[in-house]
């Protein structure tokens, strides 16, 4: 009698056609570039830079690419990476490197994680771009300051405030009585204090 052996195999996915681990880079975009270049333009250079980066964004393996160059930088400094990788610069690489001091500020000081709007305003006087959940986290706070001033309540625009007297400027017309004393206390109050609000002048 005879007996047949068959191999089981413990994994329940599809059988993976990308071959060896290494070969994703073949599919990268800046493995069929006519300019090896482009991903290595002059500190400064913002206009190759982005156009680099832009390139990368469309990378078919871009997240691939990422992961490899923080595997390889992984505790290098700013002047031993190199070029743009994974669409990201050298800084960019540097500041996401977890084994680094760039996560912190002067002084030691925890400077706030990206997916925050104080990390989009970093990015933004570092030149960077900023990454999608600092742009999101950007979005949100810009939205929410606009619902807020949406919910502010207007000047007064009725005679005897510093409102009525602007209203009758802007319509052409001589200002009342009232509307003139009350532009005058305002420009009293703007003088000592600082602030047209009678509030800040108690």
């Amino acid at each position: 009698m005879s007996t047949t052996l068959f191999k089981v195999t413990r994994s329940h996915t599809a059988p993976d056609t990308l071959g060896p681990a290494g070969d994703w880079r073949t599919l990268g975009t800046c493995s069929s570039a006519p300019d090896d270049e482009l991903w290595f333009p002059e500190p400064g250079n913002w206009r190759a830079i982005h156009e680099a980066i832009r390139t990368c964004v469309s990378c078919p393996v871009l997240l691939l690419c990422r992961q490899a160059a923080a595997d390889e930088e992984r505790g290098l400094g700013k002047a031993a990476r190199y070029g743009i990788r994974g669409g990201h610069t050298t800084a960019q690489r540097w500041a996401a490197d977890p084994v680094t001091r760039s996560a912190q500020g002067k002084s030691g000081r925890q400077l706030a994680p990206c997916g925050t709007p104080a990390a989009y305003d970093r990015h933004t006087r570092r030149g960077e771009t900023a990454c999608d959940p600092c742009r999101l986290a950007h979005n949100k706070r810009t939205a929410e300051a606009k619902a807020r001033s949406r919910h502010r309540q207007p000047a007064s625009t009725e005679c005897g405030t510093r409102g009525g007297y602007q209203k009758h400027r802007r319509n052409g017309e001589p200002a009342c009585d009232p509307c003139r004393a009350a532009n005058s206390d305002a420009d009293r109050r703007l003088r000592n204090t600082g602030t047209t609000t009678e509030r800040s002048a108690a």
